[in-house]
């Protein structure tokens, strides 16, 4: 019996160094778990002050790779940008292999349209000729020279920043400046075949738009170099590449009024108030227009 009651003591002292000094009573309904399955209908759980404790450390100590950043080494270094994207040079691209087809197909007709820029004869023979097939290589030297004006503009709005609305992204505001220009160019043509037809004018006036395609196409052989050098070449040179293109384009569109005076001049009962009433709405108001929306 004394061996029993040894034997029962010591299961006691077991039980109670297990539970931490508790006495437990048999009759007593069993201790619940601390974790428990939730139903998950059930919004609002019970809260229970000794069930979990959660502690919160944030976890700290050297940084690994701090010492590995990438830092400028040249004294004028400049920032990465995204002006230039893939669609930018997609398009230089595609621009430069129409040009090169188109000169190497219509070689000869882009040797006597280039004639015709600086030489007034072969300008009026053109114009007299009005042959189809010169007409077609218009129209393709036209489109490309629309592009690169837009692709122009796209480098000027980025360089000065302007505030174009939802045109935020590349490819649509190049697409929108494209279209721009090629639509007002084509509304100031059909414009001035309508007027030459009302007032019986239509010689003077084809010549006159025919001048006002040379221009086109050489502003457009302009900004090809001109476009590769700002969206590829130093950017602290970006500014006098902007300034001499301007500057360039200025000329150019001087010499066309030059022209444009000469061309009216030859006119039976030539008008010099209509000409310069003329000059102000065409020419001369536009400009001030796009200069006054730019904000340049």
């Amino acid at each position: 019996m004394k061996e029993i009651k040894t034997e029962q003591d010591t299961a006691t002292h077991l039980t109670h160094s297990v539970t931490g000094g508790l006495t437990v009573d048999s009759g007593a309904a069993p201790v619940k778990n601390v974790f428990r399955f939730q139903d998950e209908e059930d919004s609002n759980p019970p809260t229970r002050e000794d069930s979990v404790v959660q502690i919160s450390k944030s976890l700290q100590g050297p940084r690994i790779f701090q010492g590995h950043l990438l830092r400028p080494q040249h004294p004028s270094a400049q920032p990465l940008t995204n002006e230039v994207g893939d669609w930018f040079t997609i398009s230089l691209i595609v621009l430069v292999a129409l040009f090169t087809w188109f000169r190497f197909f219509y070689y000869r007709i882009f040797r006597q349209l280039f004639t015709a820029f600086y030489n007034l004869t072969t300008t009026n023979q053109i114009v007299r000729d009005e042959s189809v097939l010169l007409q077609r290589a218009s129209l393709i030297l036209s489109i490309i020279s629309y592009m690169l004006m837009g692709l122009f503009l796209y480098q000027i709005s980025i360089f000065l920043d302007w505030d174009m609305g939802v045109l935020q992204g590349g490819l649509i505001r190049f697409v929108f400046l494209s279209l721009s220009v090629a639509v007002a160019y084509s509304v100031k043509m059909v414009l001035l075949r309508f007027l030459s037809t009302v007032f019986d004018l239509e010689k003077p006036v084809a010549l006159y738009i025919f001048n006002v395609f040379l221009m086109i196409m050489m502003i457009g052989l302009l900004l090809l170099p001109i476009n590769i050098l700002l969206a590829y070449g130093p950017l602290q040179y970006r500014y006098w590449i902007l300034l001499i293109a301007v500057g360039i384009i200025t000329l150019l569109f001087a010499y066309r009024l030059v022209r444009a005076i000469g061309i009216w001049i030859g006119i039976p009962g030539f008008s010099l108030f209509y000409l310069f009433l003329y000059l102000c709405t065409f020419e001369i108001a536009p400009l001030l227009i796009i200069w006054k929306m730019t904000g340049m």
